[in-house]
């Protein structure tokens, strides 16, 4: 018992216990697979002239089949309800806040239930901003009707200059947020903390580089990243891990939307223009999108026999090492139950 709370603590600490750099050879990355644009299905199309920069694209928590999107504009930020026939259903502005250039959509749970929409005004166009970009937190309307609502906004910066930006990612599970930058060849991954501030901005921190032209993207329930650009979807095995499917996408005027459904089986992508058309592919049970995300038993096992080699002295002397571990371990934990979301 014991020693699995130890192994755990390590684990939600972030500390490894060091072994011969040769102890596990490392197996080489597989090959994503790639999915043809024929599995695509057309859902619908939009039927309100007033969207015709579909941008951001998020599938609702609380209604199901219905979608949610905003127009890439400078002004109001409205938001609208859209179902599966296309129809707008309801059109929410957030109250008070004007956008400069709101690119992305997401959403998540949160520990009580509540169904949470973000709006990321993160693009820099026609250039990036000094001042910071930012990111609304709003409550999702328990019922479908115009209505001017309350919003959240957290301003976030970039620690290594200013970027133009398309996709805000938000994890469910976590609900953290990262925010995926868009240059002529390919971006970065960052991070924005975990507590954010509505009183200052909050530094975002780097991840990752990626080498595609990225126009938004997503975190499945299972913890995959699944990015799209103008041509392509691509899949990787969490923020940080590997590529592991590559989807083609019809030819779209301007594509700038993706969504996944609450059940995490089936995506959705979106474009620019009036009367845009919206795509639907049911994602192959193989992907394993849908599919909660295992424990990582590999990572326990071994670091369970890093343990159970390490010197008697070590346990004794070492206790307070231990105890201070299974400490961070905990406040880890205590720290992410207890937001107030």
């Amino acid at each position: 018992m014991w020693r699995r709370l130890i192994i755990s603590a390590v684990l939600l600490a972030g500390v490894t216990v060091a072994g011969p750099a040769d102890a596990r050879a490392r197996e080489p990355a597989p090959q994503p697979s790639t999915l043809p644009s024929s599995l695509w299905k057309r859902a619908f199309a939009f039927d309100d002239k007033r969207i015709d920069e579909s941008s951001g694209l998020f599938a609702s928590n609380g209604h199901p089949g219905v979608i949610w999107t905003f127009n890439d504009k400078k002004g109001p930020v409205r938001l609208y309800a859209v179902g599966p026939d296309g129809k707008t259903q309801a059109v929410v502005t957030l109250d008070g806040h004007e956008g400069v250039d709101p690119e992305a959509m997401g959403g998540a749970v949160g520990l009580d239930g509540t169904n949470y929409l973000y709006v990321g005004d993160i693009g820099g166009n026609p250039a990036p901003r000094p001042d910071g970009i930012v990111v609304y937190q709003l409550v999702e309307p328990a019922k479908l009707a115009d209505a001017s609502v309350e919003a959240t906004a957290y301003k976030l910066t970039y620690p290594d200059g200013l970027h133009d930006a398309e996709t805000l990612l938000v994890d469910p599970r976590t609900r953290e947020l990262y925010v995926v930058t868009k240059g002529p060849q390919g971006g970065n991954i960052y991070r924005a903390p975990a507590d954010l501030s509505e009183t200052r901005p909050n530094m975002l921190t780097w991840v990752r580089e990626l080498p595609y032209v990225i126009s938004d993207g997503l975190i499945a329930p299972n913890g995959d990243m699944i990015l799209r650009s103008y041509n392509k979807v691509r899949i990787w095995k969490g923020v940080e891990g590997a590529l592991t499917s590559v989807l083609d996408i019809p030819q779209q005027e301007q594509g700038e939307g993706i969504a996944i459904t609450p059940d995490g089986k089936s995506l959705l992508i979106s474009s620019e223009g009036p009367l845009s058309p919206v795509w639907r592919m049911d994602l192959p049970a193989e992907l394993g999108v849908h599919e909660p995300a295992p424990p990582d038993d590999t990572a326990v096992s071994a670091l369970e026999e890093e343990i159970a080699g390490m010197p008697l002295w070590l346990w004794g002397a070492g206790g307070g090492v231990v105890a201070l571990l299974l400490a961070a371990g905990l406040v880890v934990v205590m720290r992410r139950e207890s937001r107030a979301w």
